[in-house]
Formats: structure tokens, sequence, C-alpha cells
């Protein structure tokens, strides 16, 4: 009988503890993508349905590559810098984009003056500034116009997964003189700091609360940070860690690393919590597995998703694995393309659908929750690095280069998407209110995106009027299931001027207004 009582009390605190949130952090803008790996616990889980089909909705010719990103400002532009070095064809400058997500046509373009590619995780925050970093030593703030704020010369390479952020909105960066910097959002230098072998090109994650942060140095060792730069706590590990991923971060301030187990090469995924105690260990189901720089995933189950390779049939092939909240295999799938390899962030959907793509150019795939393939698309040669996002309609945007002396490519930034329903998360896990967003573009001319959301399933009218309140357009009138929509509106045979969006479903009634300008 006693056995039974803890057992019914402890089970709930059990299952509780798996469920994940979005942790709010007001120094990010509010969008589904504002930094690379999605959030400050560089979790790589997207609270949007991602695309299970894949469906190219267009792709846009950046001839220099995309290494980093893109991200998602508040608007939904897209923000994106180019990968090669441009100094040995005489050009002194490199390019950083914004990017409208409904086309792929360059918003505008901003001029680093410096020919060093921009390969630093991007980041944009709450006031619209966009950070981002290159291997010149410069860290760049841009507003959402293509105009610089300010840049500071940190005096070596930067190249790291993610740029991270605080609650007070200062910036985190390591470069390769092995120190971290921390600098206020105004460009003022904080302070810096190195322990250990070196902090580069190691990435910042933080804890939940915001007031300390993980970060690996070369020497193995995990350093506990307080924000002032100060140790709070070192733990040691005695083999390999992966260094350049950043420290996955659970709600509970839990981390998880990958990394060798012992002198035969054995390697393991293990999740120690916030004290340095270690949770579970897992051990990889090769002898000699070859551990990449793919930062792993968490879905809102808390469930992990990584990525890892081993020799086979006199060729490398690689998988990637899942493991429950407790460090139990959940399944694992391995890719049929030898020597393929994956270092690029993972990306997780709110379906638990996994995204990844190849760092040797071979395919771009989408693993089910279920750990079966949904759907992959060549890549061509094209690289996969450090790149990934999830728009708010569920559009999916990848990022691919050639090398870095490559001028000549094609087809760098591309935008996958199913058409029809995408389901979202609030930080509940459940569907949200209705709603409607602002048309994008807006002004627009003369096509426009208008995206809604349902809670519940039923009768959807959605029609346009002018200004005299006569109807010019009916766009949705039919029953459709909860989740997020959108439809598109032409406006082509329209002159220019103020619109009105009506959306009736159920009690909920609401207008917008849109702007045509020709």
């Amino acid at each position: 009988m006693i056995k039974k009582t803890i057992f019914i009390i402890l089970f709930p605190i059990l299952l509780f503890s798996q469920q994940q949130t979005d942790i709010p952090w007001p120094t990010l803008a509010n969008s589904p993508w504002p930094m690379i790996k999605h959030d400050p616990q560089a979790t790589g889980r997207s609270p949007i349905s991602g695309p299970k089909t894949p469906r190219i909705q267009w792709t846009l010719d950046l001839p220099f590559g995309v290494y980093s990103g893109p991200i998602t400002g508040e608007d939904g532009t897209l923000y994106v810098g180019t990968n090669s070095f441009l100094g040995f064809i005489g050009d002194t400058t490199n390019y950083f984009y914004a990017i409208n997500p409904v086309n792929g046509k360059i918003k505008w373009t901003f001029f680093t003056g410096n020919p060093m590619s921009n390969e630093s995780g991007y980041l944009i925050n709450n006031e619209g500034t966009i950070f981002f970093g290159s291997q010149s030593g410069w860290l760049y703030a841009i507003d959402t116009t293509g105009n610089l704020k300010w840049k500071y010369n940190t005096g070596g390479n930067i190249h790291q997964e993610i740029m991270n952020t605080d609650h007070e909105g200062n910036i985190y960066i390591a470069n390769s003189t092995n120190y971290l910097f921390c600098f206020s959002k105004s460009g003022e230098l904080k302070w810096k700091v190195s322990y250990g072998t070196g902090l580069f090109p190691k990435s910042v994650s933080f804890l939940p609360d915001g007031n300390s942060m993980y970060v690996m140095s070369g020497d193995n060792s995990l350093y506990v940070l307080n924000l002032d730069g100060s140790i709070k706590r070192v733990i040691v590990f005695p083999y390999n860690v992966i260094h350049r991923a950043p420290v996955l971060t659970d709600n509970d301030g839990n981390f998880y690393i990958i990394s060798r187990y012992d002198t035969t090469g054995q390697g393991c995924v293990m999740s120690f919590d916030s004290t340095g105690n270690r949770r579970w260990l897992y051990l990889l189901n090769s002898t000699q597995p070859g551990l990449t720089n793919s930062s792993p995933a968490m879905d809102y189950e808390g469930n992990i998703y990584f990525t890892y390779y081993f020799r086979g049939a006199g060729s490398d092939y690689s998988r990637v694995e899942s493991l429950d909240y407790f460090g139990n295999l959940r399944w694992t799938y391995e890719f049929e393309q030898p020597n393929e390899q994956i270092e690029a962030p993972l990306i997780v959907d709110s379906d638990q659908t996994v995204y990844c793509g190849s760092t040797w150019g071979y395919y771009y795939y989408a693993i089910s929750k279920s750990g079966e393939l949904l759907w992959k698309i060549p890549l061509n040669g094209y690289e996969v690095d450090n790149s990934g996002a999830i728009g708010s309609d569920g559009t999916l945007y990848l990022g691919l280069h050639l090398n870095s002396t490559n001028t000549i490519q094609e087809k760098t930034l591309i935008a996958i998407r199913d058409s029809g329903l995408v389901s979202v998360r609030d930080n509940h896990g459940e569907l949200g209110e209705y709603s409607i967003n602002q048309n994008f573009p807006n002004p627009f001319n003369p096509e426009t995106v208008i995206s809604y959301q349902l809670p519940k399933s039923g009768l959807v009218t959605l029609r346009i009027y002018d200004i005299l309140g006569k109807e010019v357009a009916s766009l949705v009138n039919q029953e459709q299931s909860a989740g997020r929509h959108e439809v598109s509106f032409d406006a082509g045979h329209l002159s220019s001027g103020v619109y009105i969006c009506r959306i009736i479903a159920g009690d909920f009634v609401k207008t917008i207004k849109m702007s045509l300008v020709k």
C-alpha cells in the first residue's frame, strides 16, 4: 500500500518533467526563428509544423553561397549572409541580405566592407537589431532597413554555431583568440574571458532562469559562468567532447553532451543536472563511431535527437538516433548514402519531424517522429552547414553553399512548404485562439499572403472589400480544420488603394487593412 501511494505521487512528477516549453526571452524578436538553433537553450525545435512533402516554393541564386542562417524577423523577413571569400577576386566587401519570404526576392543588401565570409550564427533582438559575425573578426549590428548601427573588431575569426543574448540584451560571442566576449546591445565591450585551453569556436547556451550559462572549453571542461564572466562551476570530462556544438539545455537546467566514453573510442550521449551530477548515459551502437559537430535537438516532449557515423562495408554511414528524456533509445534511422555526414544543427518541428542536410552535398532529409524517411531532395554537391529555419507558415528555408572560393553558385536559398494546414503550438503545446495576421508583404504589389489560425474546425469565410464596402474578392468560403492556414491574394486587376480583409469563423469576426501600391 505504501509503495502504491509513492508511485501515484511520483508518477505525475516524472511525467511533467518530460514536458518542455519555449522559455520566454524578452530580448529576442517575437518570431518563429530569431536565432540559430531557435532559442537561447539551443534546442533546435520549432513551434511550427514543417513540410511533410518536398514541395519547393522558390529558390534564390545568391552567387556567393550561404553558410549560416537564415533567421526570421517579426514580419517574416529572412536575414542571411554569404559564404565565399571574395578577396581573391579583388572584391573588398561581403554581403548580408534581407529577403522577402513570400517570393524569395532580395529586399536590401548590406555591404560589410570586408571580403571575409559571414559565418557566425545570426540573431535578431526585440528592437529589430540584427547581429552577425564575420571571419574577419568584425561583429556587426544593423537595423531592419539595412543600415549599420555599430560594428566592433574583436581581433579574431568569429566562427561558431550560435550567437546568444541574455535578458538585458547583451550579446555573447567567441573568436579565434580563444576569448568569450560580452557586448552591450549598443556595442560596448563589457568583458572578455578565456578559460582552460580556450573558448573558440564554442557557443554559449543559457540556463532557463537566464542568470548563468554553459560553454565548453577545448580541454573538455564545461564552464558554468555568471553573467559577468566569472566562474560559477567547472565540470571536467575525461574524454573528448564535441566542442563546437552548443550545449543543449532543457527547462530544468539539465544539459546534454556527445562525448567519447573511454580510451577505445566508444561514443556516448550523457545528461547531467545543473550541478554536474550525471542523470544517465547512453552508449552509441558502434565501437568507434565518428562524432560530428551536429548539435543535438530536443522536442516538446523532452525527446533528444543527434547524429553520428560509423564504418561499414568499406564506407562511412551516418545515423540519426532519438532517445527519450530518460536516455532510452526510441529509434534509429540509418542513411543509405555512403559517406554521408551531418554536421549542421538538427531541426525538430512541432510534429517531431527531424530535418537535416548533408555536409558533403548529397541530400536534405525529413525524418518522421517514428524514425522513417518522409522525403529527401538531392543537393547536387551543395553543402549544408549551420543552416535552416522554419517560418510562421511552416516554410522550411535552407541555406546552401559550394566551397568558399566559388562565386558562381545557384539555388543557394530554398523555400520548401506544404500547401494548406500548418499546426502551431503555444507555450502549453496546444492550438491557440482564433487570430488573423497582418498580410505580408504590406504594402504589396500585386500579391500578398494572409494567414490565420483556427482553434477548431468550422465554416470560414475570408473576403476582400474596397474602402466603400464593395466586395472585390472571395478567397475562402468552406469548412476548414483546426490549425494555421494561409491564402494568397492577387490584386493585379485592382487599382492602388486601401482594402479591407474580413474573416468570419464561428463567432470570431475581424478585419485588417491592406495597402495596394502600384
